[in-house]
């Protein structure tokens, strides 16, 4: 059963739907109910078997788990203080985004990928929810509920890359989402986001869940 999503519809301004599926998968079922939207997404924890184009498998998610434990050494990222929300800011959060459903997908041709990360990331700045190394050369924003603490975006600029910014970044998430209460950390990922998978498995984290997410779009038909 198709789920309409009123937060995606008007953001992207056309009607948006999501189906999560156990078992059963019957294509031609989906197709007829899937007519009244313009985008469905997909999730399976099975990888499908599809044969009309209009269904393409745009994830491959994974998210590493781990629990929290007092860090040894003091964390070297402080948490981000500031009243404007600078455009270094988004640069960094469409960065974080490369792998991104929402970015991969060609289809999605009407700045998708641009509203909704530019909107998540103005969000965790009102929350207070992210972290920002100096100069603006990386961030990571989280969320807490409960004893479980969830990181959402993650990225460090071009020009730091390959010089151990992503691990003060977690670990200055890890810092903070323990001394708010949460005793477990989360990370979602692309899959074929390698380096990203090398750098939780480095840290400690192990994978939890894996799920197959697909896009189908009207235009196709």
């Amino acid at each position: 059963m198709i789920s309409t999503l009123p937060f995606d519809s008007n953001l992207f301004n056309y009607p948006v739907g999501k189906t999560s599926l156990g078992e059963l998968w019957d294509e031609h079922e989906f197709l007829e109910e899937a007519r009244d939207y313009q985008l469905v997404y997909i999730f399976s924890e099975t990888a499908l078997v599809i044969t009309n184009p209009a269904i393409q498998l745009v994830d491959t998610k994974l998210t590493f788990q781990k629990s929290l434990e007092p860090l040894s050494k003091p964390i070297e990222i402080q948490h981000f203080e500031c009243s404007l929300l600078e455009e270094e800011l988004f640069d960094l959060a469409f960065l974080s985004g490369k792998y991104s459903r929402f970015k991969t997908d060609s289809r999605l041709q009407n700045l998708e990928f641009d509203k909704l990360y530019r909107l998540w990331i103005k969000n965790a700045f009102e929350k207070n929810q992210v972290i920002v190394a100096p100069e603006n050369t990386g961030m990571v924003t989280y969320s807490i509920e409960k004893e479980l603490g969830r990181i959402g975006l993650i990225a460090v600029s071009e020009k730091c890359q390959g010089q151990g910014l992503g691990k003060k970044l977690v670990k200055a998430a890890e810092f903070l989402c323990l001394h708010k209460g949460a005793k477990y950390l989360q990370i979602p990922t692309q899959e074929a986001n390698i380096p990203a998978c090398r750098l939780y498995t480095s840290l400690g984290y192990e994978p939890a869940e894996k799920s197959y997410v697909y896009h189908w779009w009207k235009s196709f038909e």
